[in-house]
């Protein structure tokens, strides 16, 4: 969601609150105070969509990295035995594939970094590589926490990608979200106006709480 409409979603959050407060002067208007539900029951609306489109991303995105943080745990388990084994074999190919840092790995992007680790662990099943591992006990049952940490990441990874995405088309469902609970706050404000006559003060109590406060700090205004 754009900044402009951030900051009249905080607007509206500063109105809720306001006539919330003041639900019992309100009724002095019975369509000012219906109006009013209307804003309170909007905004918690489009609040929880936001709220739960950002705790659904932060959740994959936790996952992912849990992941990934395993991988780079448990991978020098495999790559120090694997360098020392293509020394022996004289096998410069996989020498070149499993030489590789921690700080080489954690560079990597995503996709890339999925890839890196899928080819170590083909390698790391070639038939003149297998007995080699075996003779260090690094079995196949040794190695499955690698594999299932990758299976983990790989799953993880491509959802969070997915959710992210979701979210910009939720961003722009949001803003219409919010662009219509402005059309109701616009309703709220002519119905407020006769709170000009029935109770001057909570009108300007209105005014203040609808002012639009930016968080550039560069004043406010009414929107």
């Amino acid at each position: 969601m754009d900044k402009a409409r951030e900051d009249q979603l905080v607007m509206c959050g500063q109105v809720v609150d306001f006539v919330t407060e003041n639900k019992e002067d309100l009724e002095a208007s019975e369509v000012a105070a219906e109006q009013a539900d209307e804003v309170a029951e909007h905004y918690a609306q489009v609040d929880g969509a936001r709220a739960g489109t950002a705790k659904r991303t932060k959740n994959l995105t936790g996952d992912a990295k849990t992941a990934k943080k395993m991988l780079l745990e448990l991978l020098p388990a495999l790559l120090g035995p694997l360098s020392r084994i293509a020394t022996r074999l004289q096998d410069n190919d996989l020498l070149a594939s499993v030489t590789l840092s921690s700080k080489q790995l954690r560079k990597l992007r995503p996709l890339a970094f999925a890839a890196v680790v899928e080819s170590v662990l083909t390698s790391a099943a070639r038939p003149e590589v297998v007995p080699e591992l075996a003779k260090q006990g690094l079995t196949a049952k040794a190695l499955q926490p690698l594999r299932d940490a990758l299976a983990t990441f790989k799953t993880a990874q491509p959802a969070t990608r997915k959710t992210i995405n979701e979210r910009v088309v939720a961003g722009a469902a949001l803003e219409e979200l919010v662009d219509a609970l402005m059309d109701e706050v616009r309703q709220l404000d002519a119905d407020m106006k006769a709170f000009k006559l029935l109770d001057r003060e909570l009108y300007k109590g209105y005014t203040q709480a609808r002012k639009l406060v930016t968080t550039g700090g560069k004043g406010s205004g009414v929107v």
